[in-house]
């Protein structure tokens, strides 16, 4: 975004030498101005939408509540085939990971009694290779989640907050 604010001041001086200067004829002057004008205007719509869509995503995120009825489909098709249904480990292809799958049913306790969201958020998207989270054979699913539903949720973060919330109600005292 600083490129484009330089870039924008350089058009903007521009028009200001084109303006004030006298060595040009009046038609040529015009038709540069308006040259100038139009590529600052395409450049804007060029990176307009995307920066627009992009602040409305994070806005809509801020503000939607999660969704654990959905956190609960999306944890039961990309999850539990390691972690189980119930989030305790025991998944299918659990058996056949060099480490076991965690306990998700135990965060909140293994974590002096505060649920980690934040942690569970961002190994969702970016993934860790963390000792606590025992090893790197989890997939990173932040880019999987972006696909799925590029309109309305354009970063994946939708998805994340409601396995995120979801993997919150497993919690077990």
């Amino acid at each position: 975004m600083k490129g484009s604010l330089s870039h924008a001041w350089r058009n903007h001086a521009i028009v200001r030498a084109l303006l004030y200067s006298t060595a040009l004829p009046g038609p040529t002057k015009r038709m540069l101005i308006r040259l100038t004008i139009f590529l600052g205007i395409a450049m804007f719509a060029a990176q307009g939408p995307s920066l627009l869509s992009h602040q409305r995503a994070k806005s809509e995120s801020a503000t939607r509540k999660p969704d654990v009825a959905s956190g609960e489909t999306t944890f039961a098709q990309y999850c539990a085939s390691c972690h189980g249904t119930t989030g305790k480990g025991d998944g299918p292809a659990a058996s056949a990971m060099k480490t076991q799958p965690p306990d998700l049913r135990t965060l909140t306790k293994r974590n002096e009694g505060k649920f980690p969201g934040g942690y569970v958020s961002a190994l969702l998207k970016f993934g860790r290779n963390f000792a606590a989270h025992g090893s790197t054979e989890m997939p990173v699913w932040g880019t999987r989640f972006r696909s799925l539903d590029p309109t309305n949720d354009p970063t994946g973060q939708n998805h994340i907050d409601d396995v995120v919330a979801y993997i919150n109600s497993l919690q077990i005292p």
